[in-house]
């Protein structure tokens, strides 16, 4: 029986000897010796277990199972080749090709400027965008579905490296038809008796928010739950109620803002942490390291210090 190791060398050899009828001609074209050319042709037709070369003349002719090892040889390589061949075109793709994901409140608030540079920088990379909850884009970080993401960073991350970008203050977002509105500043207390609009209960944001309202033992009387901060934001100037929301928001030229009253919190001290989210013990590739320096300058934009990595 042949030995599965057998080394691929001993092939590239018995091909340089059937291709010249010589051993020493074949050790000239390996460069080795010749004792070392007929030591491989000799282990070579014992792993076979039947003769492969006969003599002729003053030179050598393969026998019969010789020209099918021959044959099957070459086929050997030449899939070995094409395989590798393959593989450098799954490498190259892989060099051109980033899967972002986003939250939908980083996507529309934060994210055009640098993926913008991105692709100036790096037209030849084809970007596969997904938006979502920030929950669910960390699931798909982890699970490698995608490159990485920008989002809210989640308490919980096991799996995760996580590089904070910046930190988001909150604010009381009301219409401006409410009474409240007309106040300065807003206490937990008063938003906590009016219809509040709020995340989803397991999102990172809503998990704050009740915390904040759990230490001052107060339940907001009415909860509708919206999937994101902007359908919030446009639920609160329809005058369905109000909301917590993070202050950068109201960066946003369009975000109903002559509909919309923000006022400070008293007594609300919650803030999140919104960055870059890679799974753990990956290496970046070129592409990839090149994002997240973009996206890393927008720490310095937003005055955010210099953040911990995890």
């Amino acid at each position: 029986m042949i030995r599965y190791d057998l080394d691929l060398e001993y092939l590239k050899t018995f091909q340089a000897v059937a291709d010249f009828g010589s051993m020493h001609r074949a050790a000239e074209e390996r460069h080795m010796t010749q004792p070392a050319v007929t030591r491989q042709m000799g282990i070579l037709a014992r792993e076979v277990g039947v003769p492969l070369f006969r003599r002729f003349g003053r030179g050598i002719r393969l026998t019969a199972a010789g020209e099918v090892l021959l044959k099957e040889s070459r086929d050997i390589f030449r899939q070995v080749e094409e395989g590798l061949g393959r593989v450098r075109e799954i490498g190259e793709r892989d060099l051109t090709r980033l899967k972002l994901g986003s939250s939908h409140y980083v996507a529309a608030n934060a994210l055009a400027a640098p993926v913008r540079a991105f692709r100036k920088e790096c037209p030849e990379v084809r970007i596969e965008f997904v938006c979502g909850s920030s929950e669910a884009m960390a699931d798909k970080v982890r699970s490698g579905d995608l490159d990485l993401a920008v989002a809210t960073l989640p308490a919980r991350s096991e799996g995760l490296r996580r590089i904070r970008l910046w930190t988001d203050t909150f604010a009381a977002a009301l219409s401006t038809e409410t009474p409240l509105a007309k106040k300065e500043r807003i206490t937990l207390e008063e938003l906590s008796g009016e219809p509040m609009l709020l995340p989803p209960s397991r999102s990172t944001t809503r998990l704050l928010i009740d915390r904040a309202f759990r230490k001052r033992r107060l339940y907001p009387v009415q909860v509708t739950e919206l999937e994101t901060l902007e359908e919030i934001a446009a639920a609160v100037a329809m005058t369905f109620g109000a909301a917590i929301l993070p202050v950068r928001l109201f960066s946003l030229p369009s975000l109903h803002a002559s509909h919309i009253a923000v006022r400070p919190i008293e007594g609300f001290d919650q803030t999140r942490d919104l960055g870059v989210l890679v799974r753990k013990g990956k290496t970046l590739r070129p592409q990839e390291r090149a994002l997240v320096t973009i996206l890393e300058r927008m720490r310095e934009e937003v005055g955010a210090g210099s953040p911990p990595e995890e």
